[in-house]
Formats: structure tokens, C-alpha cells, sequence
């Protein structure tokens, strides 16, 4: 058997992992990603922050070849679940026994007229070292953190990035000469997390001194921010969270069911046989909402996917099911962190909590990165 990993995110080095553990050397396991380098979105805070070099911050992918996992450098072109196979720019077709789709989301702050020259990409990690830069060179003015469109990967990062510049320019000594802005498109702070976690979030802000405008979706960059509730704002530094797409290949081969790849909420199968999607490449609705796009939940649901897999390969009866559990940390700045525990298919209404910030829930989340890092590539 040959199973096929598009995407070499948490999910598909999660799954590639699970995988490898669980079959003989004679089933192959091949992840393909136009990347060279993992790292996780989260690092893009530390960076910002100063405690992390994006140099030091990437880890080849070329590790999993010594793992018994094939990677190929390479960029997916099209899908055929019909022929089951792939096609790629530089290795041609690759047929597959088992498809796991974990592509994730694409950016798109294109869609934001003006936003492009004008602001920093925050998810993009080449533009967070000279946003660093930028923030600690001013002297007074305004930053401006825009969450641009949802659903967005992480929820809570927009919020932890304004943290973590109010924590910097405190120790740049700057801060009461700089305002901070949050502006989101929802009318709470965290439409998935529900209204107190999301009051708590924005009591958070206010203590830090950090304004929160909820209803304000970007609309226009220009000389000044223009939002479609018809209000504007100046500011210095713009800190942007764009809108996310799914990937072209997925829309060009005819994968997605609207914006996004449906898949079954327990198992992740899809409608095309031996084809499974996981992470932030599907959209799973909880009532009004959908599970959020966050590294925890792809790596969740590859496990789910890989052990189906293992099971149906070793004929087993699978019972492996996505049980809609969660988990991220919020940083605050100072060396501390909040704890989001989350469970989406509680009943009658999904559940969220979020702890107070501490220094071992910092601790926490830095070995939350040392430890998969080791697990999947090292």
C-alpha cells in the first residue's frame, strides 16, 4: 500500500508519524510539501517578541527520509480521486492507495485594497523580523492589529500579538508614547470560543491598555484605515491577519464543497474513496460556528485518520473518531500564558474555558513545539 500526504503541517507530519509507527517498512508513506522547512505559526510570536531568530526557528523536512517517510520537495497540481493520483510540477504523477489532504489554508491579503506595501503580514514569518524592527524604532503613534476576514488560523494569535507589543514597548521603554489598536470583523473577540471567554479576552486588552473595536472588518488601505462599518482610523503600523483561502488545487480539482473540503466530523473521510482531509484545508460546523483552524485539532484528526488507515490496512474493525477536543495557549507577555481548553461537541452547546495566565502555562507551550518538532522530523 502506498498512502499519499499532501502538506507537511501539523497534520500531515502528525498522520506521516502515526503511520510509520503502526505499519511494516513495505507500505510507503509519502509526504509532499512545496516547503523545505517546518515551523509552526505559533514561533511567529516568539519572533516578534525577540525570543526566537527565524533562522533557528525552521526545521529541514528532509528529516522524515531518515524516519522511513518518503518527502518530496514539490508542488501539487492537480488531484484526480478518480485515477487515484496526484500530479506535480517536478515528480509528475503519484499514485496512492490512501489520499490524506492536509494542505492547510492559503493567505490572501490581496483582498484587502492597498494592504499589500502598507502592511505587515503577521502569519507571514520573512515579514515579522522587520515588523520587530519597525515597532521598537518608533517613538510615539499608533499600531494597528487588523484581523482581516474569519475564519483565520489560531484564533487567539491577533490578541497574544498585541500582548506581546505592548510587553516589548514597555521594555523598549516606549509604550505611553504608542496606542494600540485591535480591530476584528466579529461583533466579540472570539466568535468560536463563545461570549465570556470572549469578554474575558477583551478585559485582558483593556488592563494591558490595549483598545478593542469589535464590527470592524477592513476594508480599504490608504492613507488611513477604511472599514465597511464606514469608519476610519489612522495609524503608524499596520499588523495585518489576512483573510485565508483553500488552497487552488483543491478548488481546481473539485474537492471543495463551497469555500472549503467537507469531510465526515468523526472519521474526516470525504466523499471521494481512500480520500481523507484533516486540519485547516476542511471546515467542520459546530451549529453556526466550525471547529477552528489551529495546529492541536489537525494533529488530532491525523491521528484519527492514520489509525483508520492502520486498521483497515491490518483488518481491523476501525474505531477511531475525531472527538472535537482541544487545546492552545494564549501568551500575554511577561513570560506567561493563558490556557483555551475546548470541546466542540459537547452538548447542548460546545464548551470553552479559558485559565489564567501563568508561567508554567508558558513553559507549557514552549514544550508543546519541542517535543513534536523532536517526535515528526528529529
Amino acid at each position: 500500500m502506498r498512502i499519499v500526504i499532501l502538506g507537511a503541517g501539523f497534520g500531515g507530519l502528525a498522520a506521516a508519524s502515526m503511520l510509520r509507527g503502526q505499519l511494516p517498512p513495505d507500505h510507503g508513506i509519502v509526504v509532499i510539501d512545496r516547503k523545505k522547512e517546518f515551523m509552526m505559526g505559533l514561533v511567529n510570536l516568539w519572533i516578534l517578541h525577540g525570543d526566537r531568530k527565524l533562522e533557528d526557528a525552521q526545521t529541514p523536512l528532509a528529516g522524515l527520509n531518515a524516519k522511513g517517510i518518503e518527502y518530496l520537495n514539490d508542488e501539487v497540481t492537480a488531484i484526480d480521486t478518480g485515477g487515484k493520483s496526484v500530479a506535480c510540477k517536478s515528480h509528475g504523477k503519484i499514485s496512492y492507495d490512501y489520499l490524506i489532504v492536509a494542505l492547510g489554508s492559503e493567505l490572501a491579503p490581496e483582498r484587502v485594497a492597498g494592504f499589500v506595501g502598507r502592511g505587515y503580514n503577521l502569519y507571514d514569518a520573512p515579514q515579522v523580523p522587520p515588523l520587530r524592527e519597525k515597532l521598537l524604532s518608533m517613538k510615539k503613534g499608533k499600531v494597528a492589529v487588523c484581523i482581516m476576514g474569519m475564519p483565520y488560523k489560531c484564533p487567539p494569535a491577533p490578541y497574544e500579538a498585541s500582548l506581546l507589543i505592548h510587553d516589548m514597548l514597555e521594555r523598549n521603554g516606549t509604550r505611553k508614547e504608542i496606542e494600540i489598536d485591535v480591530y476584528a470583523p466579529a461583533p466579540v473577540a472570539l466568535p468560536v470560543a463563545g461570549p465570556e471567554v470572549s469578554r474575558e479576552v477583551v478585559s485582558i486588552l483593556e488592563r494591558n491598555g490595549i483598545n478593542f473595536h469589535a464590527s470592524h472588518k477592513l476594508k480599504t488601505v490608504s492613507s488611513a484605515l477604511e472599514f465597511e462599518n464606514g469608519a476610519t482610523q489612522d495609524c503608524d503600523v499596520l499588523v495585518g491577519i489576512p483573510q485565508h483561502r483553500v488552497p487552488d488545487v483543491i478548488k481546481s480539482s473539485g474537492l471543495a464543497a463551497g469555500d472549503w473540503m467537507a469531510v465526515d466530523r468523526k472519521t474526516l473521510r470525504t466523499n471521494f474513496e481512500s480520500v481523507f482531509a484533516i486540519g485547516d484545508v476542511t471546515e467542520i460546523k459546530v451549529g453556526q460556528l466550525a471547529i477552528p483552524k489551529a495546529g492541536i485539532f489537525a494533529e488530532a484528526q491525523a491521528k484519527v485518520v492514520a489509525q483508520q488507515i492502520a486498521d483497515e490496512i491490518n483488518n481491523r474493525s476501525p474505531s477511531a473518531a475525531f472527538d472535537g477536543k482541544g487545546f492552545c495557549f494564549m501568551e500575554t507577555g511577561n513570560g506567561q500564558a493563558g490556557y483555551v481548553d475546548a470541546d466542540f461537541f459537547a452538548e447542548p452547546a460546545p464548551a470553552v474555558r479559558l485559565e489564567p495566565a501563568s508561567r508554567q502555562n508558558y513553559e507549557k507551550k514552549h514544550d508543546f513545539e519541542r517535543t513534536r518538532v523532536r517526535q515528526w522530523l528529529l
